[in-house]
């Protein structure tokens, strides 16, 4: 079904290939990766039927956004509700023939790679028993990363294949998980670039979100863009490193004169690199800390929002973040406003606009991270939530969003 048509596909440059495997009647389930915040409005514009995806309550808060969502036949999942209603909403999909489509990773890469897939995908395609087709978007993360302010006018392919019927789907749930990691791989490093340099600027803008630490000294919050309206250049304020990047998300050491100097890599071994790092102890007068307990993390002033009812987000407080390997605390003029045990954090994410959400108690919780990289707070979070710190791992969700 249309959106916009060919207006919205020459923008994007969007290439569909092989539409016609998804049917245009019938319940099924359309998996797919997921790379940016258009991917299901280019998947409803380009099939002959309408797609209804389970999307982040977030995308449904904006007026324009939100109206665009429910339009398309998006519904929101709730962070900090009971996923009885999704999964009604989704066998309502189903039930009345309709499309539903999922993202089996959950949430939008960072580095151009895949994530892992949520189990309960499995579990959810065994019990609907309904044809599975999937998209594989190709060269969407090189045309706009996650962590990038401008659009690239990189070609995207769009390529649909059915994999199930509704008879062919196996008994194991690991052998699904497996066929759809394997029909939904992001490949964009592989793709061909004619000249990755070639007539863009701007292109380092934003890239210190996902690569938090310099990759040469590991200084935290570190790099910067050099004149990012002008320049494809990064450079850290400790060392003085610098860095290009090109149109293939490939970042390569240069020289004060911008001539290669180093081998260059991907941005996603670039993060590698700094996200397996340990996380080092430091030292703040801000944080109250109990005897034995570590500070990892203290954040810019910001404002720490609280909902009790969706979508009524209001004002909570006005201050800092503190990451110890206990507690998220959140510090204000007044003392301490938030005292949450890691163990006690649920439904943990960066949403859209790099807003930290996280659930606490049964309330949701939002920091909007300006100048700082949200990333950084996820994967420390994630690091002292993991088994091998001693801590349990967040619970999987039962539905996979668009986000």
């Amino acid at each position: 079904m249309l959106l916009l048509g060919k207006p919205i596909r020459y923008l994007f440059r969007l290439r569909p290939v092989n539409t016609r495997a998804v049917p245009r009647s019938g319940g099924a389930i359309l998996v797919a990766n997921h790379v940016t915040l258009f991917d299901p409005i280019w998947i409803y514009d380009v099939l002959r039927r309408p797609v209804y995806f389970v999307a982040t309550e977030e995308l449904f808060r904006g007026r324009l956004l939100g109206g665009i969502m429910r339009w398309v036949g998006a519904f929101p999942k709730r962070k900090a509700a009971s996923d009885l209603k999704t999964m009604r909403n989704m066998m309502q999909v189903l039930g009345s023939g309709g499309l539903l489509g999922l993202y089996p990773e959950g949430v939008r890469t960072w580095d151009g790679t895949n994530g892992p897939l949520i189990p309960t995908i499995a579990r959810l395609i065994r019990r609907m028993k309904v044809p599975v087709y999937t998209c594989r978007l190709e060269g969407g993360y090189l045309a706009w990363p996650r962590w990038a302010s401008k659009w690239r006018r990189i070609p995207v392919r769009m390529v649909f294949s059915r994999l199930y019927a509704r008879e062919d789907i196996p008994e194991s749930e690991q052998q699904i998980l497996s066929d759809i990691a394997r029909a939904i791989e992001i490949r964009d490093y592989q793709l061909p670039i004619d000249d990755p340099r070639h007539h863009f600027t701007g292109l380092a803008a934003g890239l210190s979100k996902v690569l938090y630490r310099c990759p040469n000294c590991y200084t935290v919050e570190g790099l910067g863009a050099v004149r990012p309206l002008s320049t494809n250049q990064i450079e850290c304020r400790s060392c003085f490193s610098t860095w290009r990047v090109d149109l293939a998300s490939r970042v390569t050491p240069v020289d004060e004169h911008g001539r290669d100097v180093g081998e260059s890599h991907t941005v996603a071994e670039w993060y590698r690199r700094i996200r397996d790092l340990p996380l080092t102890p430091i030292r703040s007068a801000l944080a109250p800390l109990n005897p034995g307990e570590k500070l990892f993390l203290v954040s810019r002033a910001h404002f720490l929002f609280r909902e009790k009812r969706f979508p009524r987000l209001r004002l909570f407080a006005f201050g800092r973040a503190l990451l110890t390997d206990r507690r998220l605390l959140f510090k204000g003029k007044a003392g301490i406003r938030l005292d949450a045990p890691l163990a006690e954090l649920d439904s943990l994410s960066v949403e859209p606009g790099d807003k930290l959400h996280f659930v606490f108690r049964g309330l949701l919780y939002r920091i909007p991270f300006r100048r700082e990289s949200p990333l950084k707070w996820m994967d420390a979070l994630q690091t002292l939530r993991a088994p091998s710190a001693g801590r349990p791992g967040a619970p999987a969700p039962v539905s996979a969003t668009a986000g």
